[in-house]
């Protein structure tokens, strides 16, 4: 299953806030179980925030892992153009849906559902996914 990771996921892990085990679990399927990609935008505030809280190694370290498993969504200006026309409140979460488009994404995977309402890409929690989407033993 291909998805899009919001960066509220990812900083899960990144700062093993409460959410963690759903997130970890997630991110450990992928590249094997599912596809990973990124909205562009998503890295470049990754490497901003990791670098605040912990440093600039921390970060380029984050990174280099995360870009190992997943894809960052080929995105351009009309795909820019077009989230502003979605009933997506947030234009930032308008990116991120538009980078879900953009790379074929089933879901997106963000700790902020209803903030996707108005997205043509339906999005999960990390536990709804989890639970919803663990492969038979």
């Amino acid at each position: 299953m291909r998805l899009l990771l919001d960066i509220n996921v990812l900083l899960d892990v990144a700062f093993q806030r409460p959410g963690e085990p759903a997130s970890s679990q997630i991110i450990a399927r992928c590249g094997r179980e599912h596809e990973a990609w990124l909205a562009w935008h998503s890295v470049a505030a990754l490497a901003y925030l990791i670098e605040r809280q912990q440093s600039k190694k921390a970060a380029r370290e984050f990174l280099r892992g995360l870009l190992t498993w997943a894809d960052v969504a080929p995105t351009q200006r009309s795909d820019a153009q077009q989230a502003l026309d979605w009933a997506v409140p947030d234009y930032e979460d308008a990116l991120q849906a538009a980078a879900a488009v953009a790379c074929g994404a089933q879901f997106i995977v963000t700790r902020n559902v209803r903030d996707f309402k108005g997205s043509p890409v339906r999005a999960l929690t990390p536990e709804a996914f989890v639970a919803g989407y663990t492969p038979a033993v």
